[in-house]
């Protein structure tokens, strides 16, 4: 039994399209600046991408049959591929940098909702730094989330995709169908942007800074180097509206229709939820306390940098007000850990999330009841739902890999002879999907690495993203022998 190519090709053809009509934004946006060179790059890219994809898409028109899961695997990770190929394109010939890796950097570093940079963005026309900002976006909600959505019109089934690509553990069925389900997360997106974008433009910000600021925000991305597209406006009332929906961005987005449909005791008695506002609260209280008394800030301040930095860290956003890389060690050891946990399943947000965070401490806890009392039969419970054995091996595996991850990827950073903050922090960074990382690459700018490197950190970011399995599955020799493994 071989893999389903023509269905594989059909859903792959989607992405041009979706990437192209996406370029008509900076399009638009170069035409009203006046960067007449970017707004024909944009306009050329769009036209191509729609037609040869579309021509693709109708020649495949008649493909059938049953998606299976490695199908949805080799989906998600050549779907993200290609969009990440072709994200690079408008950096490419524009001409603003000969390298094609630092043009696939900065596409990947969107798309997977990073934020980090290798570019000055501050003298990036002004197109070009939207279009990072569009792919952002595009990458909070996921493609191939879009694609469950768009693709049920052409008689599809996406459920298979869905799978691959939303693993959160505790995941309810919403909606009989997951193409509804994924309707309702697109609105509550959007809903989401065009709520933030008209607070933010009511605010101190142009129209601009408030556009580029939201799409970077809401998908829980950072904006590089350019971090003071908003904080050199010093407004309190930015530092709020950009730290509240960063958090809602960064919250099990399932949580949602349980609101709409009025089930507010389900959203205020889940685990997840209360244990993320939790560490959240709790690291903010610490981190507070510690600039305050080791003299970093005065209270005011200390209250004000630490709680919003907690939350940049703990969304995996990315985003800093002002400088934090001399912060007391006490406050960055929080900011690590708070990286690494992430935020909730089924959100915009990366890193381990707070799931899996909790399966793993209730596993520790069982382990230690069970050396106490070594014939009881306990379960591992989430709330109050034993969590299976086999999902129980699922995250014991993620979280090993995913440090395994970590120090593989440091070995290979420490090539490049930086100091050990810097080496550590850029590997977390990339495979949090944070951005920013401490020492050298506090700024989001991570163009101190050469650019062999520069290729690791690209592999980091997409294995990341695509919750490491996705990716790391391709490698094994059984998926590529379907013959052996016919139920998958």
């Amino acid at each position: 039994m071989s893999f389903n190519y023509r269905m594989i090709l059909k859903f792959i053809s989607i992405i041009p399209i979706i990437m192209g009509l996406s370029m008509l934004v900076p399009a638009v946006t170069a035409l009203y600046y006046g960067e007449w060179e970017e707004f024909k790059v944009f306009m050329a890219l769009a036209v191509t991408m729609v037609f040869i994809a579309y021509a693709v898409f109708y020649f495949l028109r008649s493909a059938r049959g049953i998606i299976r899961m490695r199908d949805g695997y080799l989906i998600v990770f050549t779907g993200g591929l290609t969009a990440c190929l072709l994200g690079a394109l408008p950096y490419l010939a524009c001409d603003h940098t000969i390298s094609v890796i630092d043009c696939l950097f900065e596409s990947i570093s969107s798309l997977t909702t990073t934020g980090a940079t290798l570019f000055d963005l501050g003298v990036l026309p002004k197109s070009l730094l939207l279009w990072k900002m569009v792919c952002n976006w595009l990458g909070g909600i996921g493609f191939l989330i879009l694609c469950v959505s768009v693709l049920p019109a052409f008689g599809m089934e996406g459920k298979t995709l869905a799978q691959s690509e939303v693993p959160g553990q505790i995941l309810g069925k919403i909606t009989n169908r997951t193409s509804d389900s994924a309707k309702y997360l697109y609105i509550i997106y959007i809903a989401f942007t065009a709520a933030e974008f008209l607070l933010l433009w009511m605010g101190p910000m142009n129209i601009f800074d408030a556009l580029v600021n939201t799409l970077s925000s809401v998908s829980t991305s950072s904006l590089g180097d350019i971090n003071q597209t908003f904080s050199h406006y010093g407004s309190f009332y930015n530092d709020v509206v950009i730290g509240t929906f960063t958090l809602l961005a960064s919250l099990n987005f399932t949580l949602y229709f349980l609101i709409i449909h009025g089930s507010w005791k389900a959203v205020l008695t889940n685990i997840e939820l209360r244990t993320f506002l939790f560490l959240i609260v709790l690291g903010a209280v610490l981190v507070t306390l510690n600039l305050y008394w080791t003299k970093t800030y005065d209270f005011t301040e200390s209250i004000r940098y630490g709680v919003f930095q907690v939350i940049s860290m703990a969304t995996t956003a990315g985003f800093s007000i002002t400088g934090y890389a001399d912060w007391p060690s006490f406050s960055l050891v929080i900011l690590t850990i708070l990286m690494l946990i992430g935020g909730c399943s089924f959100s915009t947000a990366s890193g381990i999330k707070v799931i899996r965070f909790l399966v793993m401490c209730k596993l520790i806890a069982r382990g230690f009841t069970r050396r106490i009392h070594p014939r009881s039969v306990v379960a591992v419970k989430v709330g109050s739902n034993a969590v299976s054995a086999l999902r129980v091996s699922y995250t014991t595996v993620f979280i090993m890999v995913y440090f395994i991850l970590i120090v593989f990827a440091s070995i290979l950073l420490s090539l490049q002879n930086l100091d050990l903050l810097t080496t550590l922090s850029t590997a977390i960074a990339m495979i949090s999907n944070v951005g920013i990382g401490f020492g050298d690459v506090a700024t989001g700018n991570f163009s101190i690495y050469c650019e062999p490197l520069r290729l690791v950190l690209c592999l980091l970011m997409i294995i990341g993203r695509l919750e490491l399995f996705t990716v790391i599955t391709l490698f094994m020799p059984s998926f590529w022998r379907p013959d052996k493994y016919r139920n998958y």
